[in-house]
């Protein structure tokens, strides 16, 4: 069976004419593509990774199905009230009962190619095959304009929304303005490149972005939302990140200010929260909120949030 990678959506408002566009829940966990083939069942991350391991308890119920098909989708974690929870991913010792796979979209079907055809074709067809509550969970869609539903997502805590035009087809590996994601904060994903030392502790991260050309391009330093075990962990993640002794700032616009930080390989994402980005590109009053490990550094790409000027 082929493989592919995931359709991903723009940061953008919608036109003011949104008739063309369904609007569904912004999950807050972990985009799969399930690849499904009459029992086998692999689960791959964005990256193509093999997630089967770190969920079994989906890949049996993905094996119950018997289908031959590929489907896209977020894994996320349950609390008790039936709210997302991002950090419970990385617990230990989930029930079962508190993970689903939510499928919002079909790739692939008894030897059929479903990405050329329309959103709401493929739609249909996978009502047919994924039920509205279960393990395997499809992903409801919103009434309403994308404001009456950015409410509601904002009232029942989720990140956000993902508009899709109707008539869209599937475009692996592309960013499309076809999909397009709001959110109730703004976030980005960043590069950690370094960090900010004093007293033989671990103060704050600097955090970059790449350009357009490839470069990498320095945000700011973020010490808000650090807590002791984020700091922990950043201080056992440098011990093996700056193992190749980087000597100098990895970013073109290296911080005039840079004596007390220690540089890293970018090799490691995370989400930071912000207020806006001022005029030469710095971060205004950022806040770490999470580490991205299902994530590529490469995913990390100014022009996705910002203009690349």
């Amino acid at each position: 069976m082929m493989r592919l990678q995931p359709m991903l959506p723009v940061e953008k408002p919608l036109p003011a004419d949104e008739s063309g566009f369904i609007h569904e829940i912004k999950w807050d966990g972990y985009r799969v593509l399930a690849y499904l083939d009459d029992g086998d069942v692999r689960l791959e991350s964005r990256n193509g990774r093999n997630l089967n391991h770190l969920f079994p308890q989906l890949v049996e119920s993905a094996r119950q199905k018997r289908l031959r098909a590929i489907l896209d989708g977020e894994v996320v974690a349950l609390t008790a009230d039936g709210r997302v929870d991002f950090s419970l991913l990385r617990s230990c010792g989930i029930r079962p009962r508190h993970i689903c796979y939510i499928v919002f979209d079909l790739l692939y079907c008894q030897s059929e190619d479903f990405c050329p055809k329309p959103w709401f074709e493929r739609r249909e067809r996978l009502e047919t095959l994924i039920e509205s509550e279960g393990a395997l969970m499809l992903s409801p869609l919103l009434p309403g304009s994308a404001r009456d539903c950015l409410t509601f997502a904002a009232e029942q805590d989720f990140e956000g929304i993902v508009s899709k035009q109707r008539n869209s087809p599937y475009l692996p590996g592309t960013r499309s303005s076809l999909w397009r994601k709001q959110k109730i904060r703004k976030s980005l994903d960043c590069i950690l490149v370094g960090v900010k030392t004093g007293k033989a502790q671990v103060r704050s991260m600097a955090v970059g972005t790449y350009r357009a050309d490839g470069s990498l391009f320095y945000l700011g330093n973020v010490g808000s939302g650090l807590g002791h075990e984020e700091l922990d962990f950043l201080r056992q993640a440098m011990e093996l990140l700056a193992t190749s002794g980087l000597a100098h700032c990895p970013c073109v616009n290296p911080p005039p200010d840079a004596d007390d930080l220690v540089w890293c390989q970018p090799l490691l994402v995370v989400e930071i929260e912000y207020f806006e980005l001022t005029p030469c590109k710095r971060l205004r009053h950022p806040v770490f909120l999470r580490f991205r490990f299902d994530k590529d550094p490469k995913e990390c790409r100014m022009e996705v949030y910002f203009d690349d000027d």
